[in-house]
């Protein structure tokens, strides 16, 4: 699996309710180091819920199942599931993860810290600080940060919007992540393996059906590849 991010902290999710968390947006997911751009997974965002639909660019991989966690020992143990045509709707108030499986009308759900989205896209999805001038206390204070680093470098300019920029470790090499000021959301993530961003980012309420299960859909097994958590 591609892009590989190590560092743990950035998993937190963001309790629902926070006053910072009001923000109603949909946007695109972008592949920057391939040929114009293409879309990797398509990003709806509201307060209280999260939904990734993984597009074709994703191609193998885009939603894995963590089985057992990374410990200096050992690297994590996960169950790679699905990739082009599947979703995820995260839902920060009970904590689960709904995968949904359109092609055979399917759905499961798990507790949220079971069912993850690969890191090159559910980092857009879940990391979302109080204090976007200020994230690094936040992220270091997080469980399993100890090791870890975090430096703010400034605020420049990601596609006309104002993001504050941040250098954190990663797998020993240094990743790069774009804080939107307005959106307190990842709007560009670079690191040694690959280079993202949010395109066409649209503020405007959203159809809340959209992160139900849809009508029809019956709760069916996961199935996929058992393999462990390497960068790449």
């Amino acid at each position: 699996m591609r892009g590989r991010i190590c560092l743990r902290i950035l998993l937190l999710v963001v309790p629902a309710g926070s006053a910072f968390g009001q923000a109603n947006f949909s946007a695109d997911i972008v592949d920057l180091r391939k040929p114009r751009t293409p879309v990797l997974a398509k990003l709806a965002f509201t307060q209280d819920k999260r939904r990734l639909d993984m597009q074709a660019a994703s191609e193998e991989g885009s939603i894995v199942m963590l089985l057992s966690e990374r410990t200096k020992e050992r690297p994590a143990t996960e169950m790679r599931v699905g990739g082009t045509g599947r979703a995820i709707i995260l839902n920060l108030v009970n904590h689960t993860s709904t995968l949904l499986a359109p092609d055979q009308k399917t759905f499961n759900t798990e507790p949220g810290h079971r069912l993850k989205p690969a890191e090159l896209y559910g980092l857009y999805a879940i990391v979302h600080p109080a204090n976007v001038d200020d994230a690094c206390p936040e992220w270091m204070g997080a469980p399993n940060a100890e090791g870890e680093t975090c430096k703010k470098i400034g605020v420049e300019t990601v596609n006309g919007r104002i993001a504050v920029k941040y250098d954190l470790s990663c797998y020993k090499e240094t990743c790069h992540l774009w804080i939107d000021r307005r959106l307190h959301v990842i709007v560009k993530r670079e690191t040694k393996w690959n280079s993202t961003e949010l395109r066409n980012i649209v503020e405007a309420p959203l159809d809340y059906s959209w992160f139900q299960i849809p009508p029809g859909y019956v709760e069916g097994k996961l199935g996929g590849i058992i393999q462990q958590s390497q960068p790449q």
